[in-house]
């Protein structure tokens, strides 16, 4: 397996039952309005932030994410049938700060000009992206899966950000990893994907010694972020990390929390 990617950015971290109901989320193209107050509060980017070290920090990987996606600029659509517009955020552990940067990597995309971002909660153990976004309960990811007669456009939520949309995880399900290893979320993705070839789409999923479901979800996106906490995740967590990651295209790591009179913005091998 030839050596991940390496993204260092000082970045700071903001700290069920099966329902039978499932309710589309989008009846009459309601829309999520979003507490940019609240989020700038939590450290968020949000449309209204400026220039600090964390907006300058997250515009260095998100400028080798949209190198990735779209190779020939944006004037066409990703990489070919391998989704490279595709980013799963990860981590080995809880707390690392995965959905921190998922969530700031999308307002990030969505400061671009014409690029539409839609960000999915992959975490149905935590669901703790919808809850900064103040999503309301509906169907999400794991709905579609059991309940044949959702389409994707029942999931998908628009924003007050006119260029972001977002899809929650949906219900807790006992059988979620087995959910998610299935043939019809391959093709779900697939779906995802080819309907939105010309944006980016990012999944933030659980952690990876956690759960098994990212496991599972590294194998139909085009790139792969581990975020790894300095000082705190483990070499041997990070191994064990990347060695299930086996096989993910394009996986990267980004070290969080550097020391500011450390901090660098880098990405190579």
């Amino acid at each position: 397996m030839p050596p991940p990617r390496i993204i260092e950015a000082a970045v700071p971290i903001a700290a069920p039952e099966v329902d039978e109901t499932i309710v589309p989320v989008n009846p009459g193209g309601a829309f999520l309005d979003i507490n940019f107050a609240r989020l700038q509060a939590a450290g968020f980017i949000t449309p209204d932030t400026g220039r600090t070290a964390s907006t300058e920090a997250i515009r260095a990987i998100k400028r080798q994410l949209l190198k990735t996606a779209f190779p020939n600029g944006r004037k066409g659509v990703s990489g070919g049938s391998h989704h490279d517009n595709v980013i799963m955020v990860t981590s080995s552990m809880p707390g690392e700060g995965k959905t921190f940067l998922a969530l700031n990597l999308a307002m990030s995309f969505c400061a671009e000009h014409d690029l539409y971002v839609l960000l999915i909660d992959g975490d149905g153990h935590r669901r703790f992206l919808g809850d900064l976004l103040g999503a309301r309960e509906g169907c999400g990811l794991v709905d579609i899966l059991v309940d044949k007669t959702l389409q994707v456009g029942d999931l998908i939520q628009r924003t007050s950000v006119p260029n972001l949309s977002f899809v929650s995880g949906g219900r807790s399900h006992p059988h979620s990893a087995e959910l998610l290893a299935s043939k019809q979320f391959g093709l779900l993705m697939q779906e995802l994907a080819a309907r939105y070839p010309d944006r980016i789409i990012i999944i933030d999923t659980p952690p990876i010694l956690a759960s098994t479901e990212a496991v599972v979800l590294s194998g139909y996106v085009g790139q792969t972020l581990v975020i790894v906490e300095n000082d705190r995740t483990t070499v041997r967590q990070l191994r064990r990390t990347l060695d299930m990651l086996e096989g993910a295209r394009n996986l990267g790591c980004i070290l969080n929390l550097v020391p500011e009179e450390e901090n660098f913005s880098g990405y190579g091998y």
